[in-house]
């Protein structure tokens, strides 16, 4: 269990270090795919909502952190999500990468209206071009990335969990 939570604290790290590190010419709508929602839907799917909700916390506060943002909306969000996430995650079929990139780009939609409500804009056209295609670069990225951390959280699982 302890590895679990130290794996998904470095992922953490790492994944939303790569967010905001991602080159400009990748990103689609002005904006980076949201590495730490893939994380957390992963987290969330396979894991159930204690880990979701401790990698929601996690990703939030890295993504605070890095980009400045306050934690407020961040927190409401992204813990919000990992935890209904998890809860749902035994019902949608959670081995499926398809459902995983579909979910991953309604969270990221679904989370960038909550931090709306936080932190608006001063113009909601150019939010509404970012919000969309950082949803859709993230449902991109949720293929390669769910299958790789999956298998990464089956293999840390311990066998009577």
């Amino acid at each position: 269990m302890f590895w679990a939570y130290l794996t998904e604290f470095v992922l953490a790290v790492v994944l939303v270090g790569w967010q905001y590190a991602w080159p400009t010419w990748l990103q689609w709508g002005g904006q980076p795919p949201d590495l730490a929602v893939v994380l957390l839907v992963t987290v969330g799917l396979t894991r159930g909502p204690l880990d979701g909700c401790w990698s929601g916390l996690i990703t939030g506060l890295m993504v605070g952190t890095l980009g400045r943002i306050p934690l407020g909306g961040l927190f409401v969000s992204h813990m919000g999500a990992g935890m209904a996430l998890g809860l749902l995650g035994r019902r949608i079929f959670p081995n499926r990468v398809l459902v995983a990139m579909v979910v991953t780009a309604t969270a990221v939609v679904a989370m960038n209206v909550v931090e709306l409500l936080f932190l608006p804009p001063p113009s909601l056209g150019p939010w509404v071009t970012g919000t969309v295609g950082q949803a859709i670069l993230s449902g991109l990225m949720a293929a390669p990335l769910f299958a790789v951390l999956r298998a990464l959280f089956n293999y840390l699982s311990h066998p009577g969990e």
